[in-house]
């Protein structure tokens, strides 16, 4: 991770009801607010490393907690308990809820005195929570690292039906969002058959959107703490990407 001298950062509770982790720039104004989508294990330690990454570069990062309507914090293990408990908490997910708590971040990010951009950054299931928060409300920017369960569904946040259907990829057109979409090649959650069946209800709805793979990388290869599956050559490249297209979103001055 970069260095995280120049930011600031603390959990915090937002005033909408959700803990938060919060990382904001000390030597510039904020260009934007980047909203982190947590993995299934919650807003884990390497969560708050890459709220303190996108501060570094210069955006308020805020990672909102959607579990905490059932357990606060959650903050759950690489393991099968700490993937069991995940998948209890995900199941008490509602699309309202999350909607409710990206709105409760940017809301925060603007009072920081942040720019006008808005994006998820999303992970596993963050990049999911992504997806779905966009063909709901306006966001400039997605990005969806290894996010599943967005076209076949899957899990019950994806019934009675996933967030891209034809109906909700011309919702995200029509928010004029932009969609980028990092995945490996060796994923077990995201077919590459998926991948490109993704691109083309994207490309159908007139979705700006770029679908980027790495052939040899697995579910999960942005995070170092996970060194079973972690890909320091992809996960720079996705980094870079990742970086590009934040700079491209409005900000101050």
């Amino acid at each position: 991770m970069s260095d995280v001298v120049s930011v600031s950062a603390r959990w915090t509770r937002l005033p909408e009801g959700p803990d938060a982790y919060v990382a904001t720039p000390l030597a510039q104004e904020p260009r934007a607010t980047v909203v982190v989508g947590m993995e299934l294990f919650g807003v884990t330690p390497w969560v708050e490393k890459v709220c303190e990454r996108l501060a570094a570069a210069g955006y308020v990062a805020i990672a909102p907690d959607f579990y905490w309507r059932q357990s606060r914090r959650a903050e759950l293990g690489y393991d099968d308990a700490g993937r069991k408990e995940g998948f209890r908490l995900l199941g008490h997910l509602t699309r309202e809820g999350v909607v409710h708590d990206t709105e409760a971040s940017l809301a925060a990010g603007a009072e920081s005195g942040a720019g006008a951009g808005s994006a998820f950054v999303g992970f596993s299931l963050g990049g999911h929570l992504g997806v779905l928060t966009a063909t709901r409300q306006p966001l400039d920017l997605v990005v969806t690292c290894y996010g599943g369960w967005t076209l076949d569904g899957g899990i019950p946040l994806a019934e009675p039906e996933p967030p891209l259907t034809p109906q909700g990829a011309a919702a995200m057109a029509a928010h004029g969002t932009t969609l980028l979409g990092l995945v490996g090649g060796q994923d077990f959650l995201i077919s590459m058959d998926e991948w490109q069946r993704l691109g083309q209800r994207l490309d159908q709805a007139g979705v700006r959107h770029e679908l980027i793979g790495y052939p040899a990388a697995q579910h999960g290869f942005l995070c170092e703490d996970r060194p079973e599956s972690y890909d320091a050559d992809a996960a720079d490249d996705a980094w870079k990407r990742i970086l590009e297209a934040l700079a491209q979103l409005p900000h101050q001055g």
